[in-house]
This record gives C-alpha cells, sequence and structure tokens, in this order.
C-alpha cells in the first residue's frame, strides 16, 4: 500500500533565514519516485506555499490555511475549502478595535487582507502573505478561511478567544506570538482525515512532520511523526523520530526514513 507523507513547512522545512536545502528537496524527489505520495500541510496559503511545493514535487493536494483548504497545485483548484460563517468579521472588528498592538490579516481563497501590521509581524511573519498597503475592514470580499494574528504578549491574543465563540470557531497558537483562527472542523487533522478518504489510504500509512503545537494533533494522528531538533518540547516529546535542526536540512533524514518504508 502506498505512503502518504505530509510536511509543515515554517520551522520544519524552512525558517525566515534558511531557504528550503537542496538536499532536503533532492531527499523528498527520492521518496516520491519510489512511489511515495508528498502533500504539504501547512497554515500558508497558496501563494506562500506554491513555490515549496513546487520545488517539492508534491503528488497530492495540500492542506493550506491550517486545513481550510485542500489545493491542488497541478490543476490550480480548491479540491476543498471550508469556510467561516459571515459574522467572523464581527470578531476582526473587535480585535481591532480593543487590541491596537495585534496585527491582523485576513485570507479569502483568492486574497490577502492585510488590516494591520506590527514589528513583530514584519520580523516573523510570511514574507509572501504581508505585501502592500494596508486594507480596511470594509473591502473585504469573499468567504473568509482563516485569520493571523500576532502580538508581543502571548496573553492578550489569548485574550481574543473570547471574540471567535469555538461552537464556530478554531483558535490555535501556531507558536507562543502568533495565532491562527480557522472555522471550527477545518483543522489540519480534519483536512488529514479528508484526505485519507478521497484517496483511501488509512492514516496508519501516513507520514507527518511538524515543528509546532498546531501539528500536534497531525503527528498523533500519522502513523509515523517526526520533528527537528528546534522543534518545542511537547511535539518532540510526541513524535516517533527526532532528525537535525531546520538549518541542518534535517527533513533529507524523515524523507529517507519514509522511503524505505515503501
Amino acid at each position: 500500500m502506498k505512503t502518504v507523507f505530509l510536511t509543515d513547512i515554517d520551522g520544519t522545512l524552512v525558517r525566515r533565514d534558511v531557504p528550503l536545502p537542496d538536499t532536503v528537496v533532492a531527499a523528498a524527489h527520492e521518496y516520491t519516485a519510489r512511489g511515495g505520495l508528498l502533500a504539504v500541510c501547512t497554515g500558508r496559503s497558496v501563494a506562500a506555499a506554491r513555490e515549496i511545493a513546487r520545488r517539492l514535487g508534491v503528488n497530492l493536494p495540500c492542506i493550506l490555511y491550517g486545513g481550510a483548504s485542500l489545493y491542488d497545485f497541478q490543476a490550480e483548484r480548491h479540491v476543498y475549502l471550508h469556510p467561516f460563517r459571515w459574522d467572523v468579521l464581527d470578531g476582526v472588528a473587535r480585535v481591532l478595535e480593543r487590541h491596537p498592538q495585534i496585527s491582523m490579516q485576513v485570507f479569502t481563497a483568492e486574497n490577502i487582507y492585510v488590516l494591520r501590521r506590527n514589528a513583530r509581524l514584519d520580523a516573523r511573519g510570511v514574507k509572501e502573505e504581508n505585501t502592500g498597503a494596508l486594507r480596511h475592514l470594509s473591502e473585504i470580499r469573499g468567504d473568509v478561511i482563516k485569520l493571523v494574528m500576532c502580538c508581543d504578549d502571548p496573553q492578550e491574543l489569548s485574550d481574543c478567544r473570547a471574540y471567535f465563540p469555538p461552537k464556530y470557531c478554531d483558535f490555535v497558537f501556531a507558536s507562543r506570538n502568533f495565532a491562527d483562527v480557522v472555522a471550527a472542523g477545518s483543522s489540519k487533522v480534519d483536512a488529514m482525515r479528508a484526505l485519507s478518504a478521497a484517496i483511501g489510504i488509512p492514516l496508519e500509512r501516513f507520514c507527518a512532520a511538524g515543528d509546532a503545537l498546531s501539528d500536534l494533533q497531525m503527528l498523533r494522528l500519522a502513523g509515523t511523526s517526526f520533528a527537528p531538533e528546534n522543534a518545542v518540547e511537547e511535539v518532540r516529546s510526541a513524535v516517533r523520530y527526532i532528525v537535525p535542526d531546520v538549518s541542518c536540512g534535517g527533513m533529507a533524514e524523515a524523507f529517507a526514513v519514509a522511503a524505505d518504508k515503501i
């Protein structure tokens, strides 16, 4: 039976100061050449994930926007999309009004609206998702599928949970200072299960790699799991294999282990 490999991007394959190493690309291509199936599983948007997906040679629909989309890069279309209810923008308005230190990015299937920037977003955010002039809440068009907020104070971010009811929203810390919000039922794990059902491969045949708390459920659900040495302790303690730091191209080892399972 085929093996599926799902890999996170930021902190696992790359860092802001560490581009995707050629050794990792070569190992990914060797894995797929042996018959392995590969997709990225990330909070990134289509625009921010496209080049890495292309270089890796993904051959499955990829889990994007933290699980709100399954996107086929070969066909350039969303296979699956799970947007918020329309009133999620009420919560966005409350963050903008009551928390001036928090940045706000609103993602739709077609666009990224940067409503507020701060120094942390400029220094640590995904560059491809933080471009152009600031937009106004009233300019947003289309179904909203993801929100990203960041600030220096994690408690202030946590306080914003109150604006996004858990009945309708999944609020997850991607790192200490970044929070992602997607519609309830559209997490990485939900998309992982949907992908498993669509391709007919059980989750025990899935390999998964990640470094952050937002990857934890995905890693626990996969039959085989990997984390780089730079991952947070809770993630490192939850996986089967620890590979070298992202700056050392450790994911090459993960792809080699997965290739041997085929």
